[in-house]
């Protein structure tokens, strides 16, 4: 792995993470495992410590032992140095329990380390307990960080923040209470995917993309986010939230965000949060007709069966929505934006359509060509692809569809570091460029649709499980003389 820079500026500095929800989905799949592979590819602090907290009872041997088991380490000598800085104090930060623990053994890390400690807040705890974790924090004194230097603690927020507009106001109102702007890191892992992070290297990196970015020569933008499993044991957080606030409000927002900015200043976290923040400000807010003409919501058969779900649940496991973004270069440009659970194509991807001028010149070409367009393929491989026509070889001119596709897998030797191994890094780092800045905008694009649904427009369409979702999806583009492009890079995924 090549490593960053500016590594030596962390190397000797003492940190402490400290993890509440550490026995949580999250902790287990994502940030243990990302903690342990920084490990071993000696990019963390010399001086690490891990502090992992929840409402359970371990003992220390007991809390490694479950990290284990999903970190499945082949290296005994690398485990046995990691757990030795890893260490369980259980507690309750909704409820204000054993806090003063964590402070304490806090304090006594710093008296053994004869500095600084540099502390890293994670809260990977269900977001509807955010408001009581944020002033238990401030009540416990945990947000001031080192006592003896202003050195303040980072915290770190996972999605969704809030429920609608209003709440992730007042949320964001507790929260700055005890945290400045620079302690404070929403996180959302698409931002640390290496294809994400590529769309601005696509873009501004090579000349000849820049110039047809634009509503001259695109047609429109399709953002597809499926999975092909249910809600699993989500069915209580998901039956609340849906798939609306779930995945478009915050995921697929930030992807239209970047491939829609225009070009930074510089890379500086200031000026790429402002452009992505622009383009969110941009999005047109619809009125309830436009609502019930421009989005489409979906549930999939058996969802009302799920545990933890309501039997009559109106609440959707698949959504659409078309965009506008009012500004010059897309102005009448659709994104046509769409998530949904137990879909065929477990994929996420962005497909650039370029507009279709006809191929008069030419005979024996199909009937409905298909439109050049770019996909940009961030699951379940990541890479990059472009639909071209080409002769086919014979006596006859006939042109035929064919891709050009690289994938990071083979076209790089290097290691991909995971999403959240790169924003765990940038949290340590102190760098807030694929950090969520802006609270509350993307809701109040969102909040409009919410509320129209919930009057019972446009109404909810059932769907097959395995299937793309309801035909009606179908009818949807369609009607606007488009149509579904397949949302996957072929090479890629073989």
């Amino acid at each position: 792995m090549a490593l960053p820079k500016n590594i030596e500026k962390i190397k000797n500095l003492p940190t402490v993470f400290i993890i509440f929800g550490a026995t949580g989905d999250l902790s287990r799949k994502k940030l243990f495992p990302s903690l342990f592979e920084l490990f071993t590819t000696n990019l963390l602090p010399e001086k690490i410590k891990i502090l992992a907290s929840s409402r359970s009872q371990y003992s220390n041997e007991e809390f490694a032992q479950i990290v284990k088991e999903t970190v499945n380490p082949k290296d005994v000598t690398a485990w046995e140095k990691f757990i030795s800085n890893l260490e369980f104090i259980s507690s309750d930060v909704s409820e204000n329990k054993n806090l003063d623990l964590i402070s304490n053994r806090l304090l006594q890390i710093e008296k053994e380390a004869k500095t600084c400690v540099q502390r890293i807040i994670y809260l990977a705890i269900s977001p509807s307990i955010y408001q009581k974790a944020f002033e238990n924090i401030g009540k416990n004194k945990l947000n001031l960080g080192c006592r003896t230097h202003n050195n303040k603690a980072r915290i770190v927020i996972e999605k969704p923040f809030g429920h609608n507009f209003a709440s992730a106001q007042e949320l964001n109102s507790v929260l700055i209470k005890y945290f400045e702007k620079e302690q404070i890191f929403r996180i959302d892992h698409f931002l640390g995917k290496e294809t994400v992070q590529n769309i601005l290297a696509f873009r501004f990196g090579n000349e000849i993309f820049e110039p047809i970015w634009n509503n001259q020569y695109i047609d429109n933008i399709q953002i597809t986010f499926t999975e092909n499993i249910g809600v699993e044991k989500r069915g209580s957080f998901y039956d609340e939230t849906g798939g609306l606030r779930d995945v478009v409000q915050n995921h697929l927002f930030q992807l239209l965000a970047l491939v829609a900015m225009e070009a930074p200043k510089s890379l500086t976290h200031e000026h790429f949060r402002d452009k992505r923040l622009e383009i969110i400000k941009s999005i047109k807010t619809m009125n309830p007709k436009e609502v019930a003409k421009c989005t489409l919501r979906g549930q999939y058969e058996g969802y009302q069966s799920e545990e933890n779900v309501n039997p009559n649940s109106n609440t959707e496991t698949f959504a659409l929505v078309k965009l506008f973004i009012e500004n010059k270069r897309w102005h009448g440009v659709p994104f046509y934006i769409r998530t949904g659970k137990k879909i065929m194509g477990n994929v996420t991807s962005i497909i650039i359509s370029f507009k279709e001028k006809g191929h008069e010149i030419y005979e024996n070409f199909w009937a409905k060509p298909l439109p050049n367009h770019i996909t940009i393929q961030i699951k379940p491989t990541e890479g990059i692809g472009l639909r071209l026509v080409a002769k086919k070889p014979g006596f006859e001119t006939v042109l035929e569809p064919v891709d050009m596709e690289f994938c990071y897998r083979t076209s790089f030797e290097n290691h991909q570091p995971d999403a959240y191994e790169r924003l765990l890094m940038d949290v340590i780092f102190g760098d807030q460029t694929l950090f969520i800045g802006e609270v509350g905008e993307s809701w109040k694009i969102i909040d409009p649709i919410v509320k129209t649904w919930q009057s019972g427009n446009p109404p909810l369409f059932t769907y097959k499980t395995g299937s793309w979702g309801p035909k009606e999806a179908d009818k949807f583009i369609e009607q606007d003389g488009r149509k579904w492009l397949a949302p996957y890079l072929t090479i890629c995924n073989i």
